[in-house]
């Protein structure tokens, strides 16, 4: 089966928000592994020591979410809310 490598930052807030970044897909981890290095570790924001990059494989041509959700909005937005928060809708299924 044939793979693509999906390469994200992750930048860690002190208040554990993080902010991800999708950078780009790859035909291999190698190219990804080369990018990182050749490139976003010496750009402003990346090479920061707060944050990490990422590298996940993903087999193509298959479904990689196979249930639903739900998604909650909150009344009140505060400071450390988003906006929409998304569960897994047997998080309310009662224990068995």
């Amino acid at each position: 089966m044939k793979s693509v490598y999906i390469l994200f930052h992750t930048h860690h807030f002190e208040d554990g928000e993080d902010d991800d970044k999708l950078i780009g897909v790859y035909s291999s981890r190698e190219l990804a592994e080369r990018k990182i290095e050749g490139k976003y570790k010496k750009l402003p924001g990346f090479c920061d020591a707060d944050g990490e990059f990422i590298i996940d494989e993903y087999e193509i041509d298959l479904d990689h979410w196979e249930e639903g959700y739900l998604t909650e909005q909150p009344k009140k937005k505060t400071s450390n809310q988003k906006m929409h928060l998304t569960k897994n809708p047997s998080d309310d299924l009662p224990a068995l």
